[in-house]
């Protein structure tokens, strides 16, 4: 059974600490944004990385993707109070199905979500059916360490389990950075799609 965020949690999504932790702008970075770019906030919650991404796209488009709608409406607030660069949707993933049309985006990045949904097919199908031919994922996950916050060590998807996963969907990986690299407490890996 695949684990489900608790909306109840959204707090812990908004800690500023997040932003310190992992700063964006490494993400941005890594992700390798000219502007223009469509990207997907695949599992975007709260939005706490969407809209800083969403100012590095200013002639791009960042579609925020969350199955939970109590999440969505927190970033349709917090949009009301801050207008990014780039534009921004919001899109909810009903049933599993998110209502985009095939190779949408340029760039997909997921903030610990990956170990939410490795163990289902259908939504590891859904991802690369998104990610346009030639596209780059970002995943970030919680390492197994000691840490202030986050998740348990049991509850941690490994960095071996990540890489070989997304290995298995075809992706062809690009950079493998430990914690300190990025996020002083995940582990980030980048991966192309090979071109059609």
């Amino acid at each position: 059974m695949v684990h489900k965020f608790d909306p109840k949690n959204a707090a812990k999504l908004e800690n500023p600490e997040r932003l310190v932790e992992m700063p964006p702008q490494r993400l941005i970075e890594l992700l390798e944004l000219s502007g223009s770019e469509t990207i997907l906030d695949f599992g975007a919650g709260t939005g706490m990385y969407s809209l800083p991404i969403a100012d590095a796209v200013p002639d791009g488009e960042l579609i925020a993707v969350d199955e939970q709608p109590e999440l969505l409406e927190m970033l349709r607030d917090k949009l009301a109070a801050n207008t990014p660069a780039g534009r921004v949707s919001i899109v909810a993933n009903t049933d599993g199905r998110v209502p985009l049309d095939d190779a949408v985006a340029q760039r997909i990045f997921m903030i610990n979500v990956f170990h939410h949904i490795h163990g289902d097919p259908a939504a590891l199908a859904e991802v690369m059916r998104l990610l346009a031919p030639g596209g780059i994922l970002l995943a970030a996950e919680f390492a197994q360490m000691e840490r202030p916050f986050g998740p348990p060590n049991d509850h941690v998807l490994p960095l071996g389990e990540l890489r070989s996963a997304l290995t298995l969907l075809g992706l062809h990986e690009r950079g493998v950075y430990p914690p300190g690299e990025v996020g002083l407490y995940h582990n980030v890996v980048v991966a192309a799609k090979p071109q059609a």
